[in-house]
């Protein structure tokens, strides 16, 4: 019996070379995975302020992000307050929200701080418990790279 394998080790280095581009393609889908849960530890349960946690290893970008809530906000039913694995981008639709993420409404690519060495970079920030107005959040005073005080060094 002949068999479509048995054309020696050129068939089988093809096949597995096949099989690899197409495991890499499935697992390719999602360029900029944001939203699975992560950990920036005990001191992260401040509300009132943003804190980036880097590395983060259960992270595809290695970053986390422990976000405040808004002031009154009506997260959607299901939602779940927590720090969450995020990634740097420059519109809304570079945030690919992964299948396990407790974020039900998206991201919206905006900037989370203004201090420490992610001054001023856009990051996917969960929408569920962020007022988001239309047009997106605006860029905070101290990322404008016209004013001389603002220092930054991620200002571009």
């Amino acid at each position: 019996m002949h068999s479509r394998w048995s054309g020696g080790p050129l068939s089988w280095g093809a096949f597995l070379l096949g099989f690899a581009a197409l495991a890499a393609s499935a697992a390719g889908c999602s360029e900029n995975p944001v939203g699975r849960r992560c950990f920036i530890g005990v001191d992260a349960g401040n509300e009132s302020q943003a804190i980036i946690a880097s590395p983060a290893l259960e992270c595809p970008s290695r970053t986390c992000l422990h976000y405040p809530k808004d002031d009154g906000v009506t997260a959607p039913e299901g939602s779940e307050y927590a720090d969450m694995c995020t990634a740097e981008c420059e519109a809304d639709d570079e945030c690919d929200k992964v299948a396990e993420s407790p974020c039900i409404s998206g991201f919206t690519c905006a900037i989370p701080v203004v201090v420490g060495p992610f001054c001023c970079r856009k990051m996917c920030i969960c929408k569920d418990f962020l007022l988001v107005p239309e047009g997106g959040l605006e860029t905070p005073e101290a990322c404008n790279p016209d004013l001389p005080e603002n220092t930054c060094a991620n200002i571009r």
